[in-house]
């Protein structure tokens, strides 16, 4: 099976070494490369994988908003997140995001529970949506965005608000809560390693930060999980869109020796 990874910093990526361990793991042959693309030049790239006989990519920044548009059929949770992280050559484009499903199962591996809690999630982002998308499928109370540009934490919260009526999805300030996520860049490479919550606040019974490979400012100071186990999940989420469903499970166990690659 060919794959591949779409992005402009792909120096870093994991996802190379994440999928020739699945190849192994799953007896499978998996030929996977990563391409560097530039904004504006994706229709190209997928028509010369398609052109090579892959069978699909994933897409990582700053394309997800791009593979969105040039999609012609769209899931579900692309459509809520707003963003595309995985495409599937079939007859026609169809662009699919995993972020969502790969937070709940990392959450649910660090134990975290959101159902009838508060969670603020930092950021406004498509990985700050797929997060609020996370959060409201496990039955968040409230979701509060707290980011930079007011009006992109605002449409969030009120796209996702639509979608998780029972959640009450808010934006602005921080403000308390039992969960916090950062969904933002500070703390990747290239970025501040800042913390974006405030010196002020008490940190939360529990945290995430979707950054990986790192120790960042902000897993410092709330002693939050990274975003290995998520990068892990939503790469077996992707193979599932690719191939076919490997089971809670099995899906579990991979992802075990996946972070191995990812730390």
């Amino acid at each position: 099976m060919k794959l591949g990874l779409f992005g402009g910093r792909i120096a870093h990526s994991r996802s190379p070494k994440i999928f020739l361990r699945l190849s192994h793991r799953l007896g499978r042959k998996i030929d996977y490369r990563a391409v560097a693309v530039r904004p504006g030049q994706l229709a190209e790239a997928v028509a010369q994988a398609r052109e090579a006989g892959w069978r699909g990519a994933n897409v990582t920044v700053p394309l997800k908003e791009e593979a969105y548009a040039l999609c012609e059929k769209l899931t579900p949770a692309a459509r809520a997140v707003g963003a595309v992280n995985v495409l599937r050559f079939d007859e026609d484009l169809v662009g699919h995001n995993t972020d969502g499903e790969g937070l709940r199962d990392a959450l649910k591996r660090a134990g975290i529970r959101a159902r009838g809690k508060r969670a603020l999630v930092f950021g406004a982002g498509g990985a700050a949506r797929a997060a609020g998308w996370a959060l409201g499928k496990n039955g968040a109370r409230s979701v509060r965005f707290s980011a930079r540009t007011a009006a992109r934490a605002q449409k969030a919260a009120k796209d996702l608000g639509r979608l998780f009526p029972r959640t009450k999805f808010t934006a602005g300030a921080c403000a308390p809560a039992e969960i916090w996520i950062n969904a933002t860049p500070l703390g990747m490479k290239g970025y501040p390693d800042s913390s974006p919550a405030p010196k002020r606040m008490t940190p939360p019974a529990a945290a995430m930060d979707l950054v990986y490979g790192r120790r960042t400012a902000f897993q410092r100071s709330t002693a939050a999980s990274d975003g290995s186990a998520m990068l892990a999940f939503q790469a077996l989420r992707a193979f599932e869109f690719w191939d076919k469903s490997l089971g809670a499970s099995r899906r579990a166990d991979l992802a075990e020796d996946l972070i191995e690659v990812i730390a």
